[in-house]
């Protein structure tokens, strides 16, 4: 390994910063990466699978949520692999180097639309829980049984603190912890079913009344591309292998609890589940209270994965983040507290998680996890290969090595290589992306 010049040992704020921005200062283990993408995949949208098998059929929901998870998890390969070739680490950057300043502004509006609304629903879902345990099991307080007032406090005390810092590695413990709640959703609503089971029809089926509306519901339960970035610049091997399998602990996760969790949904309710699986539980459940309370809290350390890529976005709109460039501490701040305020009470007005995951999911994530990823990709295919090689980079925290591929460069290779097996599942890609985003986009205005 070659060494440029003297280590400077790295403050905790130093690091932090360093990470956000470019590739060599991660400190998070493969696992730890892989955790941080399964607490921003299975969020909000996992409330939602089991209305999607019913959309869809049960048989083909299931064949199709394999299949989406598959084809999300070559996203995030082909977005990293895309921003080594070019040397952009920052889903924006990438881009323009791509489109130009047209796919700098409209890449940033899809992340606004996708991260911003997934924190919208995640606060829709606290609203939807915990103000329920809160009037059961607290009914003299009455004031903490109010929605507004209890989605509020929750958000100043408890989310805000988790969107301070910079760098999305800062709350990987958090993550973990958060999906730790998952397999509490899960039992709790296994030990349950069968009692809703028997009075409600579930057939299993191939045919649904609405395919496309199931793919943009499953596309935005799998979707995880405006944190591709971040999770990658917060791992410390930052090599295509070590991403690789993140990636696929990640989807191999994401998939099990996501399909577990529609699976038990669908057949305790069949075909009179709601878009919010919850809704058709009653409030005096006390073994479903548990699982109520597990997704509230799950989705209070879930909203900074969303929070994160949204701060981004706006940053780099007003000119705040660049190329070469990071926002100063008060121009952080601003942001962070401006956004905080206006997702926090989008939070609390907004109440339809039918729209949210239509929307969201039909045209924000089908752009951002097949279409500009498969296109990028392409794009960028005339640039040379990167390969894994290493260097350490100037400055250390506190005499760790950090890493970062030795061979980025920005230069086009003048002999474009031959269409490969990534270009080909590029070109699938952006074709799937594109029909699922016209019907499922479509459909959510009917």
């Amino acid at each position: 390994m070659q060494t440029y010049g003297t280590q400077v040992p790295l403050t905790a704020l130093e690091r932090d910063l360093l990470q956000a921005d470019r590739p060599g200062y991660g400190s998070r283990s493969k696992i730890s990466s892989a955790f941080n993408l399964v607490n921003s995949t299975v969020g909000a949208g996992i409330i939602g699978l089991p209305f999607a098998i019913y959309l869809a059929g049960f048989w083909t929901a299931i064949v199709l949520s394999l299949f989406v998870a598959v084809i999300s998890q070559l996203g995030l390969h082909m977005l990293v692999v895309s921003g080594q070739r070019v040397g952009a680490y920052k889903y924006a950057v990438l881009m323009e180097n791509v489109m130009g300043k047209t796919g700098f502004y409209f890449l940033n509006f899809l992340i606004l639309v996708q991260a911003a609304g997934a924190c919208v629903s995640y606060f829709i879902l606290i609203g939807d829980t915990i103000p329920v345990l809160l009037q059961l099991y607290f009914p003299e307080y009455t004031a903490l049984t109010e929605r507004s007032l209890v989605i509020a406090l929750i958000a100043v005390f408890l989310v805000f603190p988790l969107n301070l810092s910079r760098s999305i590695g800062a709350v990987a413990n958090w993550s973990i912890l958060s999906v730790l709640c998952l397999p509490i959703i899960l039992i709790t609503l296994l030990i349950r079913a069968p009692a809703y089971a028997k009075s409600h029809e579930s057939p299993l089926n191939w045919e649904g009344p609405d395919i496309f509306g199931a793919l943009g519901i499953l596309a935005f339960a799998f979707a995880c591309s405006h944190v591709c970035f971040s999770v990658f610049l917060s791992l410390k091997d930052q090599t295509i292998r070590s991403w690789t399998i993140s990636t696929t602990l990640a989807t191999i996760m994401s998939w099990s609890v996501s399909i577990s969790f529609a699976v038990i949904g669908y057949l305790s309710f069949g075909q009179d589940v709601e878009p919010n699986l919850f809704l058709n539980f009653p409030a005096e459940d006390y073994v479903v209270n548990i699982g109520r309370f597990a997704l509230g809290f799950s989705m209070i350390l879930t909203i900074p994965m969303g929070f994160y890529p949204t701060r981004e976005a706006v940053q780099k709109l007003l000119g705040f983040e660049t190329a070469t460039r990071q926002p100063s501490q008060m121009q952080h701040y601003l942001v962070t507290i401006g956004l905080f305020i206006i997702i926090t009470v989008l939070g609390i007005s907004v109440r339809s998680l039918g729209k949210v995951y239509a929307l969201i999911g039909g045209f924000a994530a089908t752009f951002l996890a097949y279409i500009l990823p498969a296109f990028a990709c392409l794009v960028t295919r005339r640039y040379p290969a990167v390969t894994d090689d290493v260097k350490q980079p100037l400055l250390a925290d506190d005499g760790n090595e950090h890493r970062t591929p030795s061979s980025l460069v920005s230069q086009e290779d003048p002999s474009v290589p031959p269409f490969g097996l990534l270009d080909w599942s590029a070109l699938v890609l952006m074709i799937w992306g594109t029909v699922v985003m016209v019907f499922a986009t479509s459909g959510a205005f009917k």
